[in-house]
This record gives C-alpha cells, structure tokens and sequence, in this order.
C-alpha cells in the first residue's frame, strides 16, 4: 500500500520542479547551466520588443514613429524547490529594474504552496500577471493599465491545484523607501479562482481580486502638514507614445480599494477573457492645522468650518473593464497555466486572430459644477468663483477602445503582431479630441 501512497506525491513533487524551473519565462529558457552535484540550475534569456505606430487624432497631435518598448535579460537559478528569478529592462536608453525574488515550493497530495518574497506583480489582476511575453495584444487594455496595480516589493503565500487557486500578500507602496516625506505606506490583497473545468481541451475558471492600501507618502506643506496624493492614468493602448490622455491626481489621498471579478475559458482553438475593475479612494486630511495655519492670509477663513465647507473633500469612485477574444487559425494549442491562473502565449509557429473591447472610466463628476478650460478646474454651483473655489470633481476622462489584431509565429523565439485601435475620448480637458486611430506592430523575439 505504502507505494500506491506515494505515487501521487512523487507526481506532484515531479511537476513542481518543472513549475518551478519555467517560473516567470514565457518559454522553457534555452540557455542552461546545471550542476547535477550540487542540485543546482542556472537559466538566461533574453527578450526584445520594437514597436511601430501611426496615429491619427482630431485635433492634439500624437507622435508616430518607432521605439525600443521592451529589451531584457533574464536570469534564474533553482536547488530542489528553492528558485530564484531576476530580469532587467534596457529599453528607452536606460536601466530599470523589473522582477526580482525569491520563492519556495512546498508540493503536497492535495496541491502546490508556494512562500514568494521580493519585488514582483501584485497578485490583485489577472491581465498584470500575464507576462508581456504571453500577451496576445500589443498593450494591456486601458482599463488595466489606470485602475490595476503592478509590481511591488512584499512577501505573498499562493495555494493552487487543478481547481482552486489562492494568491495573497502584502506589499510596500515604495519599493525604495525613498519617498519625499511621510512612512512607506502598505498594501494587501490577493486573487482567488475557481476553476469547474480544467482538462487538456477545455479551461473556465472565474474569481475575484482584492486589494487595500494605505497611503502615507507625500510632501511636507504648510509648515508641517504632510499632503499625500494619489495618481492613475493611461495611454491610448499603445508604448511608442505614452502620453496619457485619460489620468487623473488625487490631492489627501488615504485609503485605496481596488475590486475586481474575472473569467477565462478556453479551448485548443480559441479563448475568451475579461475582467470589471473597479477602485475607490478615500481622503483624509489635518484640517485644524491648515485652517489655524492660513490665518492672517489671503487664504484666512472666519471659521474651521467654514474653511471645510470651501474645501470639501469626498471619495472618488472609478470603474473599467475590457472582453478580449482570440481565434488559433494554425499552429499549437492555446495552453493555460495553473500555477498563474493565466492564458499563455502561442505555442511554436501560430497565426491567430484578436479582437478587444475595454473601456476605461476616470470621470467622477459632481453634478452642476462648471469646467473652466482655461483654468483646467471644476466650480462648484455652475459659476466660476476665485474664493471658494474647491471641486470634489474628478475629470480624468472616459475611453472606449476597440482592437482587431492578427498575430504570426514564425517559431517559438520570434513573432510579428500588428493591430488597429479605435479609440472614443470624453474628457472636458480635451473638448476637440474625440476619436483617436492607431495602427501599429511588433516584432518580438525571446529566449
């Protein structure tokens, strides 16, 4: 009986070492150095991404052209279930810093647990924690890119088998620490899935994320009271020109929330996936002081509340969310990971078809207030007012995108994609600008 016992351990023992070696690659790494006397492996790769893109607008010009958008090595090492990953950014003409950690993988009868620690993607987001490598777009969906969250250093315990999946941690605001004023603020949150069907033909899995954090960074004002902010935006669905069209600054910002719920089905010939983001802020502040601190100004109000009644502050709410599909025309199996609860990317010489519908959501209007264009501000009571002056209106934008897109692997190292964005802008910053176009390509290569 005793080795019937310990077959289905020794099979999950097996495929955690195969989880683990090919952690965070987009494809099992060609370059390998093992040192079987030591139980030691070594892996590098490599990945580089050019971007072409023209783009038509109606009125603010957007810069076409090309650009290096992504250009890395990467790097990982692993003894028995310890493994440790490490890759960093060249592109733009300078050096960042992307994932870098440290995890231990602990198999059992009923599943995986794995002990994560270090600078990685918070776990809140489905389309974040798909690797750019495994993307079948170009770019993230717009709502993703403004509501989501992406890399932080922190710790994180994550369970998964067949079925379920668990992923939830807590993590730094500042990964440096290096914050002009205030204490390095916290985050915790995680992702968690359900997964009724999972077999080599089919995957559907729904879940949910969630996601708190404390801001306590900011700048020092008024003598000694610490004003922390909060800021979210993004760009057309596209890296050639990153200028944000849909963003917004959050003044006092204190508590974050962000939500979401997710779903994910897939076949060897096609898939569909999408999530509903949605995120509110709170606001908080030292009214007392800047109230006692502005006496005798050009600022001075007759009373503190009176002061507050000029400058009201209020929670913002925002929300988004995007539906993709994909048709495999040739080529190898659409594949999914469990260990990641996402979509991985084409399989050997591919050609598929995509299509995306996301919309993005950073308006938060007060209803009646007046947007002066000149000023860029809100009045309240529909009239512009130098004194009070204060709006709880967020007028970040709202944008719809559409993206067809055909994507082609030559093999598993190289791979064209090209795609076409419309894309439908409302924002009262920019009244001419309405509809944006964007063709653009890539070419890919990794190892």
């Amino acid at each position: 009986m005793k080795k019937y016992y310990f077959l289905p351990v020794f099979a999950v023992m097996a495929l955690a070492s195969t989880a683990v070696h090919a952690q965070d690659f987009d494809s099992d790494p060609v370059i390998k150095v093992e040192n079987k006397s030591e139980e030691v492996k070594f892996t590098v790769g490599a990945r580089f991404m050019a971007d072409a893109a023209y783009y038509h607008s109606d009125y603010t010009p957007v810069k076409s052209g090309a650009a290096i958008t992504d250009a890395r090595i990467r790097t990982s090492m692993s003894y028995k279930d310890w493994y440790f990953y490490a890759d960093f950014d060249f592109s733009g003409g300078k050096f960042s810093q992307k994932n870098i950690f440290l995890q231990y993988t602990l198999p059992t009868e009923c599943g995986f647990h794995a002990f994560k620690a270090g600078y990685y993607n918070n776990p809140a987001s489905m389309n974040n924690n798909t690797s750019r490598g495994s993307m079948h777009f170009i770019a993230r969906p717009g709502a993703v890119s403004a509501l989501s969250i992406g890399r932080e250093l922190g710790i994180s315990y994550k369970f998964y088998n067949d079925k379920f999946f668990a992923n939830q941690g807590i993590f730094a605001e500042n990964k440096y620490n290096d914050q002009i004023a205030g204490f390095q603020g916290v985050s915790v949150g995680g992702r968690w899935l359900y997964r009724p069907i999972n077999d080599k033909q089919k995957t559907l899995h729904v879940g949910a994320t969630f996601r708190y954090a404390k801001i306590s960074t900011g700048e020092v004002i008024s003598g000694n009271v610490l004003k922390t902010s909060h800021s979210m935006g993004t760009a057309l669905e596209t890296y050639v020109d990153k200028f944000q069209f849909v963003s917004a600054t959050m003044p006092w910002a204190d508590n974050i929330y962000n939500f979401s719920v997710e779903a994910l089905y897939k076949t060897p010939d096609f898939f569909v996936r999408g999530e509903y983001l949605y995120k509110a802020v709170t606001k908080d502040r030292d009214d007392e002081t800047l109230f006692f601190n502005g006496l005798g100004s050009i600022d001075s109000w007759g009373s503190l509340e009176s002061w507050r009644g000029g400058n009201p502050l209020g929670t913002n709410n925002f929300m988004g969310g995007y539906i993709e599909a994909g048709y495999k025309i040739f080529g190898g199996d659409y594949r999914y990971s469990n260990e990641d609860g996402v979509l991985k990317g084409l399989n050997g010489k591919s050609l598929e078809v995509v299509a995306r519908y996301s919309f993005t959501g950073l308006n938060d209007l007060v209803d009646g207030e007046y947007y002066s264009a000149a000023r860029d501000q809100y009045y309240p009571n529909g009239v512009i007012a130098d004194y009070p002056a204060t709006s709880k209106s967020i007028g970040g934008g709202n944008m719809h995108s559409a993206t067809v897109g055909l994507n082609y692997a030559f093999n598993k190292f190289a791979q064209f994609m090209v795609s076409y964005t419309y894309n439908h802008l409302d924002r009262d910053k920019y009244v001419y600008d309405k509809n944006f176009h964007v063709l653009q390509g890539r070419l890919v290569f990794q190892f």
